[in-house]
Protein backbone atom coordinates (compact mmCIF):
# COMPACT_ATOMS: atom_id res chain seq x y z
CA UNK A 1 0.00 0.00 0.00
CA UNK A 2 1.26 3.29 -0.89
CA UNK A 3 0.57 6.50 1.06
CA UNK A 4 0.56 10.05 0.38
CA UNK A 5 0.39 13.06 1.81
CA UNK A 6 -1.08 16.58 0.97
CA UNK A 7 -0.99 20.24 2.72
CA UNK A 8 -2.12 23.45 2.34
CA UNK A 9 -0.61 26.34 4.25
CA UNK A 10 -0.85 29.95 4.10
CA UNK A 11 -1.93 33.03 6.82
CA UNK A 12 -4.47 31.05 8.92
CA UNK A 13 -4.07 27.45 8.75
CA UNK A 14 -1.95 24.43 8.41
CA UNK A 15 -4.06 21.42 7.17
CA UNK A 16 -2.47 18.34 6.36
CA UNK A 17 -4.51 15.10 5.14
CA UNK A 18 -2.72 11.49 5.20
CA UNK A 19 -4.25 9.16 2.63
CA UNK A 20 -3.07 5.94 0.48
CA UNK A 21 -3.47 4.89 -2.74
CA UNK A 22 -7.22 4.54 -3.14
CA UNK A 23 -7.48 7.70 -1.51
CA UNK A 24 -8.66 6.68 2.11
CA UNK A 25 -8.15 9.47 4.14
CA UNK A 26 -6.18 7.96 7.23
CA UNK A 27 -6.07 11.16 9.03
CA UNK A 28 -6.70 14.97 9.12
CA UNK A 29 -4.67 17.36 11.56
CA UNK A 30 -4.81 21.09 11.24
CA UNK A 31 -2.26 24.03 13.28
CA UNK A 32 -1.63 27.62 12.86
CA UNK A 33 -0.64 29.83 9.66
CA UNK A 34 2.69 29.13 8.03
CA UNK A 35 3.99 32.91 7.10
CA UNK A 36 6.31 33.62 8.46
CA UNK A 37 5.97 37.22 7.56
CA UNK A 38 3.66 37.23 10.21
CA UNK A 39 5.43 35.16 13.15
CA UNK A 40 8.52 33.96 13.98
CA UNK A 41 9.99 31.04 12.27
CA UNK A 42 10.41 29.38 15.77
CA UNK A 43 7.01 29.10 16.16
CA UNK A 44 6.18 28.05 13.25
CA UNK A 45 8.39 24.96 13.75
CA UNK A 46 7.14 24.60 16.77
CA UNK A 47 3.23 24.15 15.71
CA UNK A 48 4.17 22.00 12.68
CA UNK A 49 6.42 19.43 14.61
CA UNK A 50 3.56 18.91 16.88
CA UNK A 51 1.23 18.35 14.44
CA UNK A 52 3.02 16.02 12.44
CA UNK A 53 3.07 14.11 15.76
CA UNK A 54 -0.29 14.31 16.29
CA UNK A 55 -0.65 12.87 12.01
CA UNK A 56 1.60 9.83 13.24
CA UNK A 57 0.49 9.11 16.41
CA UNK A 58 -1.08 5.38 17.19
CA UNK A 59 -1.36 2.81 14.88
CA UNK A 60 -0.68 5.07 11.75
CA UNK A 61 2.92 5.62 13.63
CA UNK A 62 3.56 1.87 12.83
CA UNK A 63 1.35 1.12 10.18
CA UNK A 64 3.24 3.86 7.57
CA UNK A 65 6.59 3.13 6.84
CA UNK A 66 7.51 5.66 4.04
CA UNK A 67 5.38 8.57 2.04
CA UNK A 68 5.31 7.86 -2.02
CA UNK A 69 4.94 11.25 -2.35
CA UNK A 70 4.43 14.89 -0.42
CA UNK A 71 2.35 17.09 -2.25
CA UNK A 72 2.11 20.82 -0.94
CA UNK A 73 1.27 24.10 -1.16
CA UNK A 74 2.67 26.81 1.94
CA UNK A 75 2.92 30.62 2.04
CA UNK A 76 6.02 30.42 4.09
CA UNK A 77 8.75 27.35 4.58
CA UNK A 78 7.10 24.67 3.69
CA UNK A 79 10.45 22.50 4.18
CA UNK A 80 9.23 22.94 7.98
CA UNK A 81 6.31 19.68 7.84
CA UNK A 82 8.60 17.55 4.99
CA UNK A 83 11.18 17.69 7.90
CA UNK A 84 9.15 16.67 10.57
CA UNK A 85 7.40 14.02 8.24
CA UNK A 86 10.39 12.59 7.42
CA UNK A 87 11.77 11.89 11.12
CA UNK A 88 8.69 9.47 11.35
CA UNK A 89 8.55 8.20 7.38
CA UNK A 90 11.44 8.64 4.34
CA UNK A 91 9.01 10.52 1.83
CA UNK A 92 10.64 9.19 -1.73
CA UNK A 93 8.63 12.25 -3.95
CA UNK A 94 8.59 15.92 -2.89
CA UNK A 95 6.62 18.25 -4.80
CA UNK A 96 5.72 22.01 -3.74
CA UNK A 97 2.82 23.99 -5.47
CA UNK A 98 1.67 27.99 -5.98
CA UNK A 99 -1.55 28.54 -5.28
CA UNK A 100 -2.80 29.31 -8.04
CA UNK A 101 -1.54 25.65 -9.22
CA UNK A 102 -3.43 24.15 -6.72
CA UNK A 103 -6.81 26.27 -6.93
CA UNK A 104 -6.88 25.02 -10.67
CA UNK A 105 -6.17 21.58 -9.97
CA UNK A 106 -9.33 21.75 -7.65
CA UNK A 107 -10.86 22.35 -10.61
CA UNK A 108 -9.16 19.38 -12.14
CA UNK A 109 -7.74 22.06 -14.94
CA UNK A 110 -3.48 22.83 -15.30
CA UNK A 111 -3.90 26.67 -17.08
CA UNK A 112 -6.33 29.05 -16.47
CA UNK A 113 -6.81 32.46 -14.36
CA UNK A 114 -7.14 32.01 -10.33
CA UNK A 115 -9.07 35.27 -7.99
CA UNK A 116 -7.51 34.16 -5.44
CA UNK A 117 -9.40 35.50 -2.26
CA UNK A 118 -8.17 34.39 1.72
CA UNK A 119 -6.74 36.81 4.26
CA UNK A 120 -4.75 38.11 1.07
CA UNK A 121 -5.27 38.20 -2.02
CA UNK A 122 -3.97 38.29 -5.78
CA UNK A 123 -4.53 36.95 -9.55
CA UNK A 124 -2.92 34.59 -11.35
CA UNK A 125 -2.38 33.85 -15.02
CA UNK A 126 -0.71 30.01 -15.66
CA UNK A 127 -0.83 29.45 -18.86
CA UNK A 128 1.64 26.98 -20.47
CA UNK A 129 5.19 27.86 -20.15
CA UNK A 130 4.59 31.19 -18.36
CA UNK A 131 2.63 32.69 -15.61
CA UNK A 132 1.70 36.02 -14.79
CA UNK A 133 0.71 37.65 -11.30
CA UNK A 134 -1.16 41.18 -9.85
CA UNK A 135 -1.57 41.83 -6.16
CA UNK A 136 -0.60 39.90 -3.09
CA UNK A 137 1.29 43.56 -1.93
CA UNK A 138 0.09 42.48 1.86
CA UNK A 139 -2.27 43.65 3.83
CA UNK A 140 -0.37 47.15 4.31
CA UNK A 141 -0.15 48.21 0.74
CA UNK A 142 -2.95 46.47 -0.84
CA UNK A 143 -4.61 42.85 -0.16
CA UNK A 144 -8.00 44.24 -1.84
CA UNK A 145 -11.01 41.91 -2.08
CA UNK A 146 -9.40 39.81 0.81
CA UNK A 147 -10.62 38.78 3.94
CA UNK A 148 -8.27 41.56 5.84
CA UNK A 149 -9.83 43.79 3.73
CA UNK A 150 -13.39 42.80 3.85
CA UNK A 151 -13.14 42.24 7.12
CA UNK A 152 -11.24 46.23 7.54
CA UNK A 153 -14.45 47.52 6.13
CA UNK A 154 -16.60 45.64 8.13
CA UNK A 155 -14.77 47.27 11.25
CA UNK A 156 -15.35 50.86 9.44
CA UNK A 157 -18.15 50.75 8.17
CA UNK A 158 -19.14 49.90 12.32
CA UNK A 159 -16.94 52.75 13.33
CA UNK A 160 -18.98 54.85 10.85
CA UNK A 161 -22.42 54.19 11.78
CA UNK A 162 -21.68 54.41 15.65
CA UNK A 163 -19.89 57.84 14.78
CA UNK A 164 -22.90 59.09 12.37
CA UNK A 165 -20.92 59.70 9.63
CA UNK A 166 -22.27 56.76 7.95
CA UNK A 167 -25.17 54.81 7.20
CA UNK A 168 -26.85 52.68 9.92
CA UNK A 169 -26.15 49.45 9.13
CA UNK A 170 -26.70 45.73 10.87
CA UNK A 171 -22.71 45.38 10.99
CA UNK A 172 -22.52 47.32 14.14
CA UNK A 173 -24.97 45.10 16.20
CA UNK A 174 -23.74 41.64 15.02
CA UNK A 175 -20.02 42.52 15.50
CA UNK A 176 -20.99 44.18 19.13
CA UNK A 177 -22.95 40.47 19.98
CA UNK A 178 -19.99 38.16 18.22
CA UNK A 179 -17.10 40.11 19.47
CA UNK A 180 -18.99 40.31 23.35
CA UNK A 181 -18.23 44.14 23.14
CA UNK A 182 -19.63 46.16 25.91
CA UNK A 183 -18.76 49.01 23.26
CA UNK A 184 -17.14 49.37 20.27
CA UNK A 185 -14.57 51.17 21.70
CA UNK A 186 -13.39 47.95 22.84
CA UNK A 187 -12.18 47.22 19.48
CA UNK A 188 -9.22 49.40 19.63
CA UNK A 189 -7.51 47.28 22.62
CA UNK A 190 -8.77 44.18 20.96
CA UNK A 191 -6.95 44.95 17.63
CA UNK A 192 -4.04 46.00 18.79
CA UNK A 193 -3.47 43.72 21.76
CA UNK A 194 -3.59 40.50 19.32
CA UNK A 195 -0.32 39.29 18.06
CA UNK A 196 -2.35 37.86 14.85
CA UNK A 197 -3.70 40.81 14.00
CA UNK A 198 -4.71 40.20 10.55
CA UNK A 199 -6.39 36.53 11.13
CA UNK A 200 -8.36 38.79 13.45
CA UNK A 201 -9.64 41.59 11.09
CA UNK A 202 -10.42 39.21 8.73
CA UNK A 203 -12.39 37.13 11.22
CA UNK A 204 -14.60 40.15 11.26
CA UNK A 205 -15.98 39.15 7.63
CA UNK A 206 -18.04 36.55 9.07
CA UNK A 207 -19.95 39.29 10.08
CA UNK A 208 -20.53 41.14 6.85
CA UNK A 209 -21.52 37.51 5.78
CA UNK A 210 -24.46 37.89 8.42
CA UNK A 211 -25.17 40.85 7.82
CA UNK A 212 -25.41 40.26 3.90
CA UNK A 213 -27.89 37.60 4.42
CA UNK A 214 -30.50 39.71 6.33
CA UNK A 215 -30.08 41.76 3.24
CA UNK A 216 -27.50 44.61 4.85
CA UNK A 217 -26.96 47.33 1.85
CA UNK A 218 -23.93 48.05 3.42
CA UNK A 219 -22.81 44.37 3.61
CA UNK A 220 -23.88 43.75 0.24
CA UNK A 221 -21.85 46.89 -0.55
CA UNK A 222 -18.78 45.40 1.16
CA UNK A 223 -18.66 42.23 -0.88
CA UNK A 224 -19.59 43.70 -3.97
CA UNK A 225 -16.41 46.04 -3.71
CA UNK A 226 -14.53 42.94 -3.05
CA UNK A 227 -15.68 41.20 -5.65
CA UNK A 228 -15.13 44.28 -8.27
CA UNK A 229 -11.21 44.75 -7.00
CA UNK A 230 -10.39 41.23 -7.46
CA UNK A 231 -11.91 41.38 -10.99
CA UNK A 232 -9.51 43.97 -11.45
CA UNK A 233 -6.43 41.96 -10.68
CA UNK A 234 -8.43 38.99 -12.93
CA UNK A 235 -8.66 41.89 -15.71
CA UNK A 236 -4.78 42.94 -15.45
CA UNK A 237 -3.46 39.47 -15.36
CA UNK A 238 -5.32 38.82 -18.84
CA UNK A 239 -4.16 42.09 -20.58
CA UNK A 240 -0.71 40.76 -19.89
CA UNK A 241 -1.66 38.06 -22.57
CA UNK A 242 -3.80 40.16 -24.66
CA UNK A 243 -7.04 38.32 -23.50
CA UNK A 244 -5.65 35.39 -24.82
CA UNK A 245 -5.63 32.09 -22.71
CA UNK A 246 -6.99 28.66 -22.51
CA UNK A 247 -8.46 27.76 -18.95
CA UNK A 248 -10.81 28.97 -16.72
CA UNK A 249 -11.11 31.74 -14.30
CA UNK A 250 -11.31 30.77 -10.93
CA UNK A 251 -12.23 32.27 -7.77
CA UNK A 252 -10.16 30.46 -4.86
CA UNK A 253 -9.81 30.88 -1.07
CA UNK A 254 -12.46 31.42 1.72
CA UNK A 255 -13.18 34.96 1.34
CA UNK A 256 -15.08 33.90 -1.53
CA UNK A 257 -17.30 31.36 0.55
CA UNK A 258 -18.95 34.62 2.55
CA UNK A 259 -21.53 35.59 0.12
CA UNK A 260 -22.19 35.13 -3.44
CA UNK A 261 -22.74 38.71 -4.20
CA UNK A 262 -19.25 38.79 -4.26
CA UNK A 263 -18.36 36.30 -7.03
CA UNK A 264 -20.99 37.79 -8.96
CA UNK A 265 -19.62 41.14 -8.95
CA UNK A 266 -16.09 39.54 -10.14
CA UNK A 267 -17.58 37.83 -12.81
CA UNK A 268 -19.50 40.79 -13.81
CA UNK A 269 -16.51 42.49 -13.96
CA UNK A 270 -14.32 40.25 -15.33
CA UNK A 271 -17.25 40.20 -18.68
CA UNK A 272 -17.40 43.40 -19.16
CA UNK A 273 -13.60 43.27 -21.05
CA UNK A 274 -13.83 39.27 -21.59
CA UNK A 275 -17.54 38.00 -21.89
CA UNK A 276 -16.02 34.60 -23.25
CA UNK A 277 -14.45 34.06 -19.76
CA UNK A 278 -15.62 30.89 -17.98
CA UNK A 279 -15.66 32.25 -14.32
CA UNK A 280 -16.01 29.59 -11.94
CA UNK A 281 -15.45 28.15 -8.24
CA UNK A 282 -13.34 25.09 -7.79
CA UNK A 283 -14.69 22.02 -7.23
CA UNK A 284 -12.89 21.05 -4.20
CA UNK A 285 -10.88 23.42 -1.47
CA UNK A 286 -7.11 24.39 -2.63
CA UNK A 287 -5.90 21.07 -0.88
CA UNK A 288 -7.20 18.57 -2.95
CA UNK A 289 -5.66 20.62 -5.55
CA UNK A 290 -2.45 18.77 -4.44
CA UNK A 291 -4.00 15.60 -4.61
CA UNK A 292 -5.07 16.00 -8.20
CA UNK A 293 -1.80 17.34 -9.44
CA UNK A 294 -0.09 14.57 -7.97
CA UNK A 295 -2.54 12.00 -9.76
CA UNK A 296 -2.50 13.65 -13.16
CA UNK A 297 1.58 14.00 -13.17
CA UNK A 298 1.35 10.50 -12.21
CA UNK A 299 -0.65 9.73 -15.49
CA UNK A 300 -4.08 9.70 -14.18
CA UNK A 301 -6.92 11.31 -15.26
CA UNK A 302 -8.99 13.85 -13.58
CA UNK A 303 -12.32 12.57 -15.11
CA UNK A 304 -11.16 9.01 -13.72
CA UNK A 305 -10.48 10.35 -10.40
CA UNK A 306 -13.48 12.96 -9.54
CA UNK A 307 -16.24 10.70 -8.40
CA UNK A 308 -13.03 8.93 -5.99
CA UNK A 309 -12.75 12.37 -5.14
CA UNK A 310 -15.93 13.30 -4.43
CA UNK A 311 -16.38 10.37 -2.14
CA UNK A 312 -13.29 9.95 0.00
CA UNK A 313 -12.67 13.62 -0.40
CA UNK A 314 -16.59 14.89 0.60
CA UNK A 315 -15.68 16.88 3.15
CA UNK A 316 -13.23 19.02 1.08
CA UNK A 317 -15.96 19.91 -2.03
CA UNK A 318 -15.90 23.66 -1.96
CA UNK A 319 -19.20 25.04 -0.90
CA UNK A 320 -20.39 27.25 -3.68
CA UNK A 321 -22.34 30.55 -2.08
CA UNK A 322 -25.71 31.35 -4.26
Amino acid sequence: MKYYIAADGGGTKLLTVLYDENYRILRTVKTAGTNNAFKPIEQIREETEAMVEELFEGEIGSTVHEIASADSSIVGPSDILLDAVSRHAPILEKHHYGEGHVALGATGKRYGCVAQAGTGSDAFLIQPGYMETCGGWGALLGDEGSGYDIGLRTLKAAIYAEDGRGPGTEILPILLEKWKLGCLYEIIDRCISDPDYRKLVASASYVTELAADMGDPVAIGIFEQAGRELGLQVRTVLRKCKGEFQGPVVASGGAWKGSGVMFRAMRDDVHSEYPEAYVTYPIFEPLVGSVILRAMNEGESFEAIEPVLRKEFSGYLYPRKA
